[in-house]
């Protein structure tokens, strides 16, 4: 994606979450959020996990998380990083993460000009809407400053694609093999094969996570209950789903809305 399809595009500033560790974090708890996370190292040293996959952080480090991406820390102390939430869809309704990234760690020669704007947001109010446009002078600074990788896209064989739409649904609470192969006109190997080809998933893991995705959602986004939530999803049994989600997040659903709201 070139700098032209990001001239015209849709900001969403989500949060500014300054984090300051006065003790050493051995290992911390794992982290999942929904949007795109920017992290300011601007003192001490760490190491951050992001699907396994270990990142050195020191100052003058920015790390930039996506979406559903699982990471936990290693931090010395004291500890800061200064983090800004986000989310950006292109012209065409498409989120950008979709289609490119900034690099998962760099260094820029700049961060020294952008740190009075992340202290500015630090003084601020968050209903201060200069807050906001700070926040995305930052975050487009970085993305032209910066060489963005390509988001690597699966090419979906066309008969998937209505198993695909139905299982992106909210409403798909449960997943039925047989059904959703008839719906591609394969059999459920045939299925299986062509999930693997397209997604490097199986078709369940494949409707997993996109149920999972909108749980966290409606976690971060509704007053509801956590056990209506997942009755919603077809999980009556509140341990079991506790289970399930913590395999999934690291963390218990009450962790995530607690770290999310």
């Amino acid at each position: 994606m070139n700098a032209e399809a990001l001239c015209w595009h849709t900001f969403q500033f989500v949060a500014f979450c300054p984090v300051f560790h006065e003790q050493a974090i051995g290992i911390s708890k794992f982290h999942i959020n929904e949007d795109c996370h920017l992290l300011h190292i601007t003192r001490g040293t760490g190491a951050l996990f992001v699907e396994e996959n270990k990142y050195v952080l020191q100052p003058g480090a920015v790390v930039s998380i996506p979406p559903f991406a699982r990471f936990y820390f290693k931090l010395s102390t004291p500890f800061e990083m200064l983090n800004i939430h986000y989310r950006i869809w292109l012209a065409n309704g498409d989120a950008m993460e979709e289609h490119t990234a900034l690099p998962l760690v760099f260094k820029p020669r700049y961060f020294n000009v952008m740190l009075p704007l992340l202290r500015a947001m630090q003084q601020s109010v968050p209903e201060n809407m200069g807050m906001a446009a700070m926040a995305h002078e930052i975050v487009l600074r970085h993305l032209a400053a910066n060489e963005l990788t390509e988001t690597r896209h699966p090419v979906i064989n066309a008969r998937l694609m209505n198993a695909c739409r139905q299982m992106s649904l909210p409403g798909c609470v449960s997943f039925e093999a047989q059904a959703m192969a008839r719906s591609c006109g394969v059999s459920v190997s045939q299925m299986n094969r062509l999930f693997k080809q397209s997604f490097r998933l199986t078709p369940h893991r494949f409707w997993e996570k996109k149920r999972f995705e909108e749980l966290c959602r409606q976690l971060r986004f509704t007053d509801l209950p956590a056990s209506k939530i997942a009755a919603r999803f077809g999980m009556e049994d509140n341990a079991y789903f506790s289970r399930w989600f913590k395999k999934m997040a690291g963390c218990t659903p009450s962790d995530f809305r607690r770290r999310n709201i």
